[in-house]
């Protein structure tokens, strides 16, 4: 063997000994540290021999013995950290632990749970912020949010026990002081109205004024066990009477007549400023729906000015919420192709213009110079209807005579054999973005002119007219888009090329005639979102032949074919027309009681149902009963005082929430006090699981706000297994009425929607928990969606920077 291979194969050996060596070294290390305990980085190092050698089997082995280990340690310490109610911590096990070994399903399952542990948390802390800030309802909506979440929610149980039995009659927004909350028990037969209140007065401990115009007529009434609202709800509605509301003790009682409806009855005005929805059609909308008393159209600043009751206020509120929205938009890619092809054939005898003439001329001058005969001016004769000039080469003298010369021209033969073949595509690829129910155009081509000249026979006073014809693509588009993200597209086309340019008339009077070809194309089509439709067979064909030949020679059986000239052309040219709708916002659908809700009587528009009392109470005792304290807590808790115990569960949050579940018992006061304010944490309310193709909301929840004025943040969700829909913003930031700016700004390729949401500095800051976003979703394929923060930038009045503690959250998709 040659000394160079020798030595060539000697370092390949070298080379491959190394590599396995190096491979032996890192799986020792690999194995070091499983025996260490270290079993993430054990995993990584076999992960990295692994993947260096495919080929050896114990690697792979070993990583998925270590894979499967790592896991089981980490869901036995998401069982620690569950079992001491860190959910942050048990949920980041879980999801490593489901990462490293996907066929453990209890890791998933429990990653689940935590969830919806977490998510109840949220709304429990956000129901203690609206019973702080003395709103019973919404506190008492979070928390029964909070139970369905988890209905083992002790706290949140205790808190709507304690919310129902504190709980005071409230009418016209006074909170009735009633001696006694005692059901009622009332039984007369054809008593006097005024007997009956004066009864309920001397039990309830509320004073009832009576106007001029109640009579005192008999009244049948049997009511048993009811509440002091029902017994008042039913005496009114019966005989017509309404009531006015002095203060917590007493009550006016009026006839329910026009005239007395307006003088107890106290307007509001209100304005409605409109985001979406055209002022004229919404004061159409509240017109057709209420009987309002006066309203006034804005069309400066697209508002509504409505002045009525409070009650009707709030359901134009509610119907203008749900009407008022985003109009859904959808880019529209279109292709519109032709594609010609041509083939020419030209073959035989070609001979020049062969049209035979004479001429005669008298000779003056004739001079022929290097071969060129050079003919001067001449006289034809009256049969001749042009002089001819020829070169020697096709010129035939006839005669001579007297000075005069007779010619003949004979014309050039060319032999032809000839074939052209021709491919051509025009192509426009237009992307539209249009609104829903909006038209769209597009045109692109060009401006043909037309001229018409007239002159009226002199070197002055020339007339041009000038008229201009479009040519090219003319694309004419509407598209509907449906609620389940299809869309129906109303579709003209017209494709038009320039034939023929011809000039008509004489020198007094031109004209440029073109003639245009067109293609026109009329549809409806129904299409997915991303879906295509091609449309084609606009075909145009034509076959052209032609065949000159020499007279009588032409006829010739044999020598007749090689005396004439063919000439065959075909072309052909086909449209096509391709359209792929994508849909960039959806039709927005109102959700909650923003789509359906109670709407009062014809005459008395309220949100509330009629005899409300009566359906409110049966709701709610349910969630009483199957709510008791238990007795253990119940030796723990304070006494149920609403003073006492938001400031008890104010001091003990701050210090359970970053702190470990061992330090989670309330601290004595005076620590509490010197401890920093709490950050604020960020949470996505998701369900734990939904099915392809289905919608749902994610709600980013912000606790524990102290002054915030600004909230920017973006979140990042995986567009492999999402669809973004809609974000629209939530009630924190704007809690106290004051306006706000909310841009978001979506990227639907990387998954990515960056929302800035301010207050302007003069209105001040906002505190307490509650919505920041809601963001609505698509599942597309199935798989683990996850769904987190990238960045936060809050900040408080004065610019003070906020920092926010940000959580993520995985749905699965089924």
């Amino acid at each position: 063997m040659h000394p160079f291979k020798q030595l060539l194969t000697m370092l390949l050996g070298l080379a491959i000994l190394a590599g396995c060596a190096g491979g032996r070294s890192a799986f020792s290390t690999a194995e070091k540290l499983e025996r260490e305990g270290r079993l993430d980085e054990a995993v990584l190092k076999y992960a990295e021999v692994s993947g260096a050698n495919p080929d050896v089997g114990e690697y792979r082995a070993r990583f998925l013995q270590a894979s499967a280990a790592a896991a089981q340690k980490h869901l036995r310490k998401g069982n620690e950290f569950l079992t001491a109610k860190n959910y942050d911590d048990a949920l980041r096990e879980f999801q490593t632990a489901f990462a490293l070994d996907s066929s453990l399903q209890q890791a998933q399952q429990q990653s689940e749970l935590v969830i919806r542990l977490r998510n109840s948390l949220v709304y429990q802390k956000e129901g203690e912020e609206f019973e702080k800030n003395r709103k019973p309802r919404e506190a008492l909506r979070s928390y029964q949010k909070a139970l369905e979440f988890n209905a083992n929610n002790d706290e949140a149980k205790n808190a709507i026990d304690r919310l129902l039995k504190s709980k005071k009659p409230k009418m016209d927004g006074y909170e009735l002081n009633l001696k006694s909350n005692k059901p009622l028990t009332l039984k007369f037969k054809d008593a006097k109205i005024k007997e009956i209140f004066n009864i309920i007065s001397q039990l309830s401990g509320i004073n009832f004024v009576f106007d001029e115009g109640v009579k005192d007529q008999n009244f049948s009434i049997y009511l048993e066990n009811a509440t002091f609202q029902q017994a008042l709800d039913i005496i009114c509605g019966v005989n017509k009477l309404g009531k006015k509301v002095l203060n917590e003790n007493t009550i006016i009682i009026y006839t329910k007549s026009p005239e007395k409806t307006k003088q107890y009855e106290e307007l509001v005005v209100q304005t409605f400023y409109l985001n979406k929805l055209d002022a004229k059609k919404a004061v159409n909308l509240i017109r057709t729906m209420l009987q309002v008393k006066k309203i006034y159209v804005n069309e400066e600043v697209n508002a509504l000015v409505i002045r009525d009751t409070p009650e009707v206020i709030e359901v134009a509120q509610k119907i203008l919420d749900a009407n008022d929205v985003p109009d859904a938009e959808v880019v529209l890619e279109v292709e519109v192709i032709e594609i010609s092809k041509g083939n020419t054939e030209n073959f035989g005898l070609a001979l020049s213009r062969y049209a035979v003439s004479t001429a005669a001329a008298k000779e003056k001058t004739t001079t022929f110079l290097s071969d060129v005969l050079v003919q001067p001016t001449s006289t034809t004769s009256s049969s001749s209807t042009s002089s001819t000039t020829a070169s020697p080469d096709n010129l035939l003298t006839l005669f001579r005579w007297r000075g005069f010369n007779g010619f003949l021209t004979v014309p050039n033969a060319t032999f032809n054999f000839g074939k052209t073949l021709s491919n051509s595509e025009t192509l426009a690829n237009p992307k539209i973005r249009v609104k829903n129910r909006e038209k769209a155009k597009f045109n692109v081509g060009t401006r043909v002119p037309i001229t018409t000249t007239s002159t009226n026979g002199t070197s002055i006073g020339v007339n041009v007219n000038v008229q201009y014809v479009d040519v090219g693509v003319k694309l004419n588009a509407e598209p509907t888009i449906q609620l389940n993200n299809e869309v129906a597209i109303k579709l003209s086309l017209e494709v038009s090329s320039i034939l023929s340019k011809d000039k008509i008339g004489d020198a007094s009077s031109l004209t440029t005639v073109v003639t245009i070809g067109t293609r026109n194309l009329d549809t409806v089509l129904s299409l997915k979102d991303g879906e295509t439709s091609i449309i084609g067979g606009l075909i145009q064909d034509s076959n052209t032949k032609s065949k000159q030949k020499v007279m009588v020679l032409g006829d010739i059986p044999i020598i007749g074919p090689l005396l004439s000239s063919n000439d065959n052309s075909n072309s052909k040219s086909e449209l096509v027309l391709a359209i792929t709708p994508r849909v960039v916002r959806s039709v927005t659908v109102p959700e909650g009681e923003a789509a359906g809700f109670w709407s009062g009587k014809e005459d008395e528009p309220s949100l509330s149902k009629p005899y409300s009392s009566f359906v409110q109470e049966p709701e709610l005792v349910p969630a009483v009963q199957t709510a008791p304290l238990p007795p253990a807590e119940a030796q723990t808790q304070p006494p149920a005082t609403p003073a006492v115990k938001p400031e008890t569960e104010k001091k003990a949050g701050p210090a359970a929430q970053p702190a470990p579940p061992v330090t989670a018992a309330p601290a004595p006061a005076p620590a509490a006090e010197q401890q920093p304010a709490p950050k604020v944490t960020l949470n996505l309310a998701a369900p734990a699981s939904v099915k392809v193709n289905d919608q749902f909301t994610v709600e980013v929840k912000a606790a524990n706000a102290a002054n915030l004025i600004s909230a920017p943040f973006t979140l990042a969700y995986d567009p492999i297994f999402l669809e973004l829909v809609g974000v629209t913003e939530g009630p924190l930031m704007k809690k106290d009425g004051k306006p706000t700016t909310f841009r978001p700004t979506i990227d639907k390729t990387t998954g990515q929607v960056a929302v800035n949401l301010f207050r302007s500095p003069d209105t001040g800051g906002v505190s307490g928990s509650g919505t920041l976003v809601t963001v609505t979703f698509k599942a597309k394929n199935q798989g683990p969606a996850s769904m987190g923060f990238l960045d936060t930038n809050f900040s408080a009045v004065g610019g003070k920077p906020v920092e926010a503690v940000a959580y993520s959250a995985v749905v699965q998709v089924q």
